[in-house]
């Protein structure tokens, strides 16, 4: 009798799973009572940097997220990124791109540097829309220095031959007219628009003051742990001396000036800070990132109170217009599936099912 079909063999996955729970809950246990048994210590440790955060007044608050989805098909994957903004309870413009392409290696991270252009470029598009309120970008200004840089690599890589990949083409544009436009050092150095990443791993913090733990939290939760209702940490620069942020390994064949638009950019990431805020008793310490203009403690009392304001139901831990850019983005890949199901529906009626199921079915059994 094989192993599998012993008792212990078909007993195994769920005796692991049952296991990992329990180390799982164990290893939580420990990093909860050392935060607890820390606590004071690193208050004391961190008192320099805590403040009670200014008053101001809240302002109209407008959110920007996107998203990528793709669906596979033999032979080839339809793609699609979205962006949308919403401002208040209202969605106020948003954006999609829907493609079918040709097997991609690393094609999750290109759609990833795109959805990035994608959504700067819809903000950009905002703010020249508006002369007044305030703007959060759903994610960190560092992710996404990472995703697009990514992308251009990528893309200077594909066109260094004379004939670059074809499927570059429905892109091109939407690379070269967001520099074209400046839209990203317009968001840089826009004075109304700040980034709050709702997923913060950084953990700088943490190894500097409490190296045990740097493998269990990030410094959000450590400063959930040590902030107060209503207080806020001193700003810091958001790009450390030892972290690599150029834009390498792309050139632009059309912008002349790319080299004065790069150090622009660069020059912008520079002016970045991050601080964390908690709010109130029940909910956590938030990453907030923002240009220096607003560190200051007039504009920054605003900022904390426009986005204190916008937290208006304690189930959903952020502001409520970034909960509906989410809520709208995340409809994409429901979007992207019917537009393949309608498209396989559409050339079965030219050609044979066997022959559209062999180039558009998926390439394994659906759920």
């Amino acid at each position: 009798m094989s192993e599998l079909s012993s008792p212990l063999g078909t007993a195994a996955l769920p005796a692991a799973v049952l296991a990992a729970i329990g180390d799982c809950a164990a290893a939580c246990r420990d990093t909860l009572r050392n935060l607890d048994n820390e606590r004071e210590r690193l208050r004391a440790v961190l008192d320099k940097r805590i403040r009670k955060a200014p008053d101001g007044v809240a302002r109209r608050l407008c959110a920007v997220d996107g998203s990528h989805a793709t669906v596979p098909a033999a032979g080839a994957t339809f793609a699609a990124i979205a962006a949308a903004a919403v401002e208040d309870a209202t969605l106020t413009d948003q954006e999609v791109l829907v493609q079918l392409l040709p097997p991609v290696e690393e094609l999750e991270g290109i759609l990833g540097g795109l959805r990035s252009v994608l959504e700067l470029r819809l903000l950009a598009r905002r703010i020249r829309a508006t002369t007044s309120g305030l703007f959060v970008l759903d994610g960190s200004f560092y992710s996404m220095l990472l995703e697009v840089n990514r992308l251009l690599v990528r893309y200077a890589q594909d066109h260094r031959s004379e004939r670059p990949p074809t499927w570059w083409k429905p892109f091109r544009s939407l690379i070269e007219d967001f520099f074209r436009d400046d839209d990203w050092n317009l968001v840089l150095t826009c004075r109304r628009v700040v980034a709050h990443p709702k997923s913060a791993t950084a953990a700088d913090d943490v190894l500097a003051l409490t190296p045990e733990l740097s493998g269990t939290v990030t410094d959000r939760t450590l400063w959930t742990s040590v902030l107060l209702p209503g207080e806020y940490a001193l700003p810091t620069p958001l790009i450390r001396q030892d972290r690599p942020h150029l834009l390498t390994g792309y050139r632009s064949p059309v912008l002349d000036d790319f080299r004065l638009l790069r150090t622009a950019i660069e020059h912008g990431y520079g002016q970045l800070y991050v601080l964390y805020y908690r709010p109130d008793p029940t909910g956590p310490a938030y990453r907030l990132e923002l240009p220096a203009a607003l560190i200051a403690r007039e504009p920054l009392g605003a900022v904390l109170a426009t986005f204190r304001s916008a937290l208006q139901s304690g189930s959903v831990q952020e502001p409520l217009p970034q909960f509906l850019a989410d809520a709208v983005c995340r409809q994409l890949r429901h979007a992207l599936a019917a537009t393949a199901e309608g498209a396989r529906t559409m050339l079965q009626q030219e050609f044979d099912l066997p022959v559209v199921q062999r180039y558009l079915g998926p390439y394994r059994t659906p759920r």
